[in-house]
């Protein structure tokens, strides 16, 4: 079941970003290569496919459903894509004066313990590893 709900989530993303019309370019494209190389060479092939002058059915297909899309978010009044670069940085001054009392340490020595570790010091059990 994941895997279906996965291929879902992607159709769904893939169809709203509009990328299945890049994918039915490119196969247009692709068959515009194919077709054209038969009749002359690969070069001409490409140059044929690629200078507007000679569309195919599914390229005709495909500017359509562009130009259909388009005008149907124009209608519906839906805004472009436009990054918004959020509030505007701007530089403050930073002080480095303490706002606060400073309270003297009663131990300057940094001696926190009222007795010494023991001895031997206790092993753990990554000390010794076994001997095999």
């Amino acid at each position: 079941m994941p895997f279906f709900s996965r291929i879902a989530t992607v159709s769904v993303l893939v169809l709203s970003l509009g990328l299945h019309w890049a994918l039915l370019q490119t196969v247009a494209w692709t068959g515009m290569i194919v077709s054209y190389s038969k009749e002359g060479s690969f070069q001409e092939a490409v140059s044929k496919t690629f200078d507007g002058k000679h569309p195919c059915g599914l390229c005709e297909l495909v500017k359509a459903g562009r130009a259909e899309e388009k005008k149907q978010d124009q209608e519906q009044g839906s805004p472009t894509f436009k990054l918004d670069w959020g509030p505007v940085w701007q530089s403050t001054e930073f002080t480095l004066a303490p706002n606060h009392i400073r309270i003297p340490a009663t131990d300057l020595f940094g001696h926190s313990r009222a007795e010494q570790p023991p001895k031997p010091r206790p092993r753990g059990v990554f000390d010794n590893p076994p001997r095999v």
